[in-house]
C-alpha cells in the first residue's frame, strides 16, 4: 500500500472507531557514494518508509509506528496506539489541531530524475582526485564523497488536517590528510544544494586542502584568558550544541539556563538569533513541522533580548503561547519534541562595522567533542579547538590542539562585533565571525 492510501486508511478506520488519530507518513531514498585512490569504495542506495501514529484519549497520547504498510499491520499499529493511550499519563494541552494552510515553498528544485548514477559516482571521485593532487603533502583522503536525499512526508488528523510535502538535497563533502615534517592534520569542505548542477567539488576540495594546509607547523597553545576571534564555522558549531536550550520542552522540564527568562536581557547588543524553517536554501527547510503546524520565522533574540523560544503545540499550550512549528520527530519510532530547523546568528549587514584591524589573541577556526564537552543544561563548554594565533591582525602560527573553555551565555553576552557572512554547518546552523574579549585557552 502507497503511504497516501495507509493514510486514508488509517483515518477512516480511526473515524470508524470513534478516535482521534494523528498520523505522520514518510518516505526517505537516499544514495551514498565515497571513493578513495581513483576507486569507487562504497555505493549504497536505499529506500526507508513507513508510518507513525499518535492516539488522543483522555488527554493522553498513545504512540505506535510500523514500516510495514499492509492493512493488517496498520490496524495492529492503531491498536497498539490506542492501547497506549490507556497507559499513558495525560498531558495538559494535549490537542489535534487542523492548522491554517502552510506556506508554499519549493524545495526540490529541478529534482534528481535527470541525474545519472554516473553523474553522482563522478562527482565524489572528483572530490578525490582534486583533493589528492591539490598539494604534494596530501598523504590521503580518507573521507569523502557525494550523497542525496529525496525525502517524502507527510501529516494528518481526523480534525481535518491533511498536507504534504517533499525536499531535495545533495551534499559533498571532503577531508583531507596532510602531513609535513611529522606532523599530520586534517580538516574539510562541504557543499549543500537542492541543484545538482550547482555543486562544485573541485572548489570544495580546494578549500579543504587550503583549510588542512593552514594547519602545519602547528606550536604548543598558550594557556590563559585570551581574546578570542570565532570563525563562522565554529560559532555555528556552538550555536548547534547550545541549541537545546532555545527548546520550549526543555524549558518546562528545567534544563535549560533560560527558563524563565524571556523578555530578558541574554546576549550583547549586536546579538540576534533566528530560526526560519522557510528559508529556502537551509538544509532543514520545511513548510511546517511534525503536527502539520505552519513554519514561519521566528525571532529567538533581537538586540540581545530573548523574545520567544521553540515549541511544539504541547509545550506551547502549557507556556499560554501559541505553537511556533517546531515539533519534530527523531524517527518514527520516537515520540515528538521540540527541534530547531535553520537556527543562524543574525550577521551584520555588509558595510557594518569593520572589525578591528588590531585585533590580538586566538582565532578560534573549529570545535569538537560536544558529545562531552557541552552542556545546554548549564551552557558550560570544554571542547578540542582547532586555531590560530593572531598579533596585530596577522595571522602567525597555527596552534596544536588545545582546549577552549566557558559558558556560551557569557560568550553571547560578551560579543563585541559581528561579521557579515554566514557560514553554515550540516546541523542546520549558521553564524558569522564573531570577536569576544576572552574565553579560556588551555594548550595541550
Amino acid at each position: 500500500m502507497s503511504l497516501e492510501g495507509a493514510q486514508t486508511f488509517l483515518l477512516g478506520l480511526a473515524r470508524a472507531r470513534g478516535l482521534e488519530l494523528e498520523v505522520f507518513a514518510q518516505r526517505e531514498q537516499n544514495t551514498s557514494v565515497s571513493a578513495l585512490k581513483g576507486e569507487v569504495t562504497q555505493f549504497q542506495l536505499s529506500t526507508q518508509q513507513g508510518v507513525a501514529l499518535r492516539v488522543l484519549r483522555g488527554g493522553a497520547w498513545g504512540e505506535s509506528f510500523t514500516e510495514n504498510l499492509s492493512e493488517a499491520a496498520l490496524e495492529r499499529a492503531l491498536d497498539r496506539a490506542s492501547e497506549n493511550a490507556e497507559l499513558t499519563v495525560p498531558e495538559s494541552g494535549a490537542a489535534l489541531v487542523n492548522w491554517p494552510p502552510a506556506p508554499a515553498l519549493d524545495l526540490s528544485g529541478e529534482g534528481l530524475s535527470g541525474v545519472t548514477v554516473a553523474q553522482k559516482v563522478a562527482a565524489a571521485l572528483e572530490l578525490d582526485r582534486v583533493a589528492a593532487g591539490a598539494d604534494p603533502r596530501v598523504i590521503s583522503v580518507p573521507y569523502g564523497g557525494y550523497s542525496d536525499s529525496v525525502r517524502d512526508w507527510q501529516v494528518a488528523n481526523t480534525g481535518g488536517l491533511e498536507r504534504s510535502a517533499q525536499a531535495l538535497s545533495a551534499i559533498t563533502e571532503v577531508y583531507p590528510l596532510l602531513s609535513e615534517s611529522g606532523q599530520s592534520k586534517m580538516d574539510g569542505d562541504w557543499q549543500f544544494t537542492r541543484e545538482f548542477t550547482q555543486l562544485d567539488p573541485t572548489r570544495t576540495a580546494l578549500v579543504a586542502v587550503e583549510r588542512a594546509a593552514a594547519l602545519l607547523g602547528a606550536r604548543p597553545a598558550p594557556s590563559g584568558a585570551f581574546p578570542v576571534w570565532i570563525s563562522g564555522r565554529a560559532m555555528a558549531e556552538l550555536l548547534g550544541l547550545f541549541a537545546p536550550m532555545f527548546s520550549g520542552r526543555m524549558l518546562e522540564e528545567g534544563k535549560s539556563p533560560l527558563a524563565g527568562r524571556v523578555g530578558e536581557v541574554i546576549a550583547a547588543p549586536g546579538v540576534t538569533i533566528v530560526d526560519d524553517a522557510t528559508l529556502e536554501t537551509g538544509l532543514l527547510a520545511r513548510p511546517f513541522d511534525a503536527e502539520g503546524c505552519p513554519s514561519a520565522p521566528l525571532t529567538l533574540v533581537e538586540g540581545g533580548l530573548l523574545q520567544a523560544v521553540m515549541h511544539n503545540q504541547g509545550t506551547a499550550a502549557r507556556a499560554g503561547v501559541d505553537s511556533t512549528g517546531h515539533a519534530k520527530r527523531y524517527g518514527l519510532g520516537g515520540p515528538v519534541g521540540v527541534g530547531h530547523s535553520n537556527l543562524f546568528l543574525r550577521p551584520h549587514a555588509p558595510g557594518g562595522a569593520a572589525p578591528p584591524a588590531a585585533f590580538s589573541g586566538i582565532q578560534l577556526l573549529g570545535v569538537s567533542g560536544g558529545h562531552a564537552g557541552a552542556n545546554a543544561v548549564t551552557g558550560d563548554f570544554s571542547l578540542e579547538a582547532s586555531g590560530f594565533l593572531v598579533q596585530d591582525g596577522e595571522r602567525q602560527h597555527a596552534l596544536d590542539v588545545f582546549t577552549v573553555a566557558g559558558n556560551f551565555l557569557d560568550l553571547l553576552r560578551d560579543v563585541r562585533w559581528v561579521g557579515a557572512d554566514l557560514h553554515w554547518t550540516s546541523l542546520g546552523t549558521g553564524a558569522p565571525d564573531v570577536l569576544v574579549g576572552a574565553l579560556s585557552i588551555a594548550g595541550q
